[in-house]
């Protein structure tokens, strides 16, 4: 139950202390921006041990699978710190850094921990198994004495059996769902599209049953279908590494070669509230708790992107309509899909950026166009979604492109937070919206400071209804 995981991260914490040491002795104040960082990431480490060891049994075996994308999370910001500190110090340390945080290495000391917490879990989740099958007998026999409202008693029932069935199966150490060439037969498409693009049409479907959503491509082109398939199992690869509960997920492609031209489907995670533009632009009474909950969610999302695989990857697309909401209101980045086989399978056409757009690009982008693409300039994207969350608000509305490029180019205009914003959602807000790309946080720093925002918000709630 992440036993060993929790003690590696304290391995892994306590190879950080020296070169601080280091830092104390020489007095290296130029990189006080790196161990502000690094206190955030202890301070969460902290929490998230405390928590751990606080839980119940009962609740580690339920959210065993939540608590280990906690450690995921806190081991991905030690090595962004150790890297931090790498460049910084240029020190013999270098060596004990490498050794400690080489990825390799740390993969494989994840899966050996993974593989002993494992063992115990089994052991813990058969007696428990034991214990609901007989709470079970009781509580059916109850059931029948009582009106229909107990029914959704029994739901919970099964579904407590399902996740311990769940937790019999060894898990990898990149859980995934399997993303497979579909069967048209196994899929159910709706008639009428909820949500249409220049070059697709989203459905709502079944996929065996399951709610699905199925992108169909439009503007499709002479393709060569055995060569698509050739793309799409090596993206599918790729695509594994972005299994989280704040990534949408994508099932399949489904190639339906009945008519004169294929069809192209991507079968994909349905969320039912829609993209968070929508939303925020409903009726939804959202507090301020729960609109920090939401922005760690896409920013979650935004980190696990960012950091999932060797050679970081951008969504290079980032605004309030790529996040979507599940009904329980939980964020998630999509939008991704499968970049090359949708290369692939539609007309190659120029278009140029929408007023819709245009509010989310960075200054550096809209003031040259051979500006490169990068992280900060995606931060900036995220940035106006933190604004939009925060305000319920169109950025730059019934702003034409010339004004925008006006307002945030030459003014260098941010747009105003409401005046009852947490102060320190407004500054992480207002970094991410920075002209200078290097005074703007990375994805990780954000989800850090996002987690310490939501922690303060949820104390302050309770002292007041206590």
């Amino acid at each position: 139950m992440n036993h060993k995981r929790c003690q590696r991260l304290k391995a892994r914490i306590k190879s950080l202390l020296d070169p601080v040491q280091i830092i104390q002795h020489e007095d290296l104040t130029s990189i006080a921006t790196v161990l502000k960082e690094l206190v955030g990431i202890l301070e969460s480490a902290k929490d998230c041990i405390e928590s751990f060891t606080n839980k119940h049994r009962f609740s580690k075996v339920f959210k065993a699978y939540e608590i280990k994308e906690d450690f995921n999370h806190l081991n991905e910001r030690l090595n962004d710190a150790s890297v931090a500190l790498d460049l910084a110090l240029h020190t013999e340390q270098t060596k004990m850094l490498l050794s400690v945080f080489k990825g390799k290495q740390r993969q494989e000391e994840d899966e050996q921990d993974l593989e002993e917490d494992q063992k115990h879990l089994d052991v813990v989740a058969k007696k428990l198994e034991e214990v609901l099958l007989s709470m079970e007998e009781k509580i059916q026999q109850a059931v029948q004495t009582v009106n229909d409202g107990m029914e959704e008693m029994k739901m919970d029932l099964k579904d407590i059996k399902c996740i311990i069935e769940s937790y019999n199966e060894k898990p990898s150490v990149h859980p995934v769902q399997n993303i497979l060439e579909l069967k048209l037969e196994d899929i159910e498409v709706q008639n009428k599209p909820f949500m249409e693009t220049a070059n697709s049409k989203y459905y709502r479907g079944t996929l065996h049953k399951f709610p699905v959503a199925i992108k169909r491509f439009l503007n499709i082109g002479l393709s060569n279908v055995e060569e698509i398939r050739k793309i799409f199992c090596k993206e599918a690869g790729t695509m594994k590494h972005f299994e989280s509960p704040n990534m949408v997920r994508i099932y399949g492609i489904c190639i339906d070669q009945r008519g004169p031209s294929p069809e192209f489907l991507i079968v994909m995670e349905y969320c039912e509230l829609g993209c968070l533009r929508s939303v925020l632009e409903g009726e939804w009474q959202l507090s301020w708790q729960s609109r920090v909950h939401m922005a760690l969610d896409a920013a979650s999302g935004l980190y696990r992107m960012h950091q999932s695989i060797e050679k970081f990857k951008l969504h290079c697309c980032i605004d309030s309509t790529k996040f979507l909401v599940d009904n329980g209101l939980r964020v998630k980045l999509g939008g991704l899909d499968l970049a090359k086989t949708e290369t692939s399978i539609r007309r190659n056409s120029v278009t140029s950026q929408s007023s819709h757009t245009l509010p989310y690009i960075s200054p550096q982008q809209l003031g040259n166009i051979h500006y490169k693409y990068d992280k900060p300039c995606e931060v900036y994207s995220f940035g106006i979604v933190l604004w939009e969350i925060a305000t319920r608000k169109t950025p730059f509305k019934d702003c034409s492109d010339k004004v925008i490029y006006q307002k945030v180019c030459e003014e260098r205009v941010r747009e105003p937070l409401p005046d009852d914003c947490p102060v320190d959602l407004c500054e992480l807000i207002d970094e991410c919206r920075a002209f200078d790309p290097f005074e703007r946080p990375k994805a990780g720093a954000i989800v850090d400071r996002l987690k310490n925002i939501l922690k303060r918000i949820a104390a302050v709630t309770k002292a007041s209804r206590d």
